[in-house]
């Protein structure tokens, strides 16, 4: 499938098919591709939680008012913003850098982020959105269309 005709056929599906279980070659396929996904100063502001547990899936289902896609999609993947990423060893973003752009970037980092709340929220929140579509995207590209 080409991408504009993913992006077009894209929908949010409500309603799924219980006995389906999404093969390991697939999961990973989206996982790789999702991980290529941009972010401000590469730092992937993102965490993944695959959830398996059928009984996590319910509880959780209940957390989310009811929506029964939580329980009974092939995959539940949740998707969880660091807003802290960016203080987290940040040397280990531009580790595969000449010294002198680590010598810039991260100056320039620390000084993008530190003490704003808000743009580090925004630039979590933005690097999640991506990663989500990516992700989406990803999943009509599959043999099987799970989107």
């Amino acid at each position: 499938m080409k991408v504009f005709q993913a992006i077009e056929q894209r929908r949010a599906v409500k309603h799924y098919q219980k006995e389906s279980k999404m093969p390991a070659e697939d999961f990973d396929k989206i996982m790789s591709a999702a991980i290529l996904s941009p972010t401000s100063y590469n730092i992937q502001h993102w965490r993944f939680i695959r959830v398996t547990d059928q009984l996590h899936r319910h509880k959780m289902k209940d957390a989310a008012w009811g929506q029964a896609q939580v329980a009974d999609a092939a995959e539940l993947i949740v998707l969880c913003a660091d807003v802290n990423a960016w203080s987290d060893r940040p040397e280990r973003y531009v580790a595969n850098s000449p010294q002198e752009s680590q010598d810039i970037l991260l100056p320039m980092m620390h000084a993008f982020y530190a003490g704003k709340e808000q743009i580090q929220r925004d630039e979590a929140m933005r690097s999640c959105g991506i990663v989500a579509q990516t992700i989406m995207i990803g999943l009509r590209q599959l043999p099987n269309g799970w989107l």
